[in-house]
C-alpha cells in the first residue's frame, strides 16, 4: 500500500469514527482537524481564478472607456 493510500484509509477511519460519534449524540460539537475536515469535504473552493476576476471587471458600458475610444 503506497503512503497516499495509507493516508487516505486512516482518514477514512476517523471520518467514520467522527460519523459514528455524531450519530450517537446528535447536535454534539466536536472538533475536527483541517485536514480531516477537508477530506470529508467540508471546505468548497468557490474562489474566482484569475481569469475570471479579470473578465468580471471588464465593463462593455462603461461611458470614460467608451470616451477614450473615440
Amino acid at each position: 500500500m503506497t503512503d497516499n493510500d495509507e493516508i487516505k484509509s486512516h482518514l477514512n477511519e476517523q471520518a467514520d469514527q467522527l460519523t459514528n460519534e455524531l450519530e450517537e449524540n446528535p447536535g454534539a460539537t466536536m472538533e475536527v482537524d483541517p485536514e480531516l475536515a477537508d477530506h470529508m469535504g467540508a471546505f468548497e473552493e468557490d474562489a474566482l481564478t484569475a481569469e475570471d476576476a479579470e473578465d468580471a471587471s471588464f465593463d462593455p458600458f462603461d461611458p470614460e472607456e467608451a470616451e477614450q475610444e473615440e
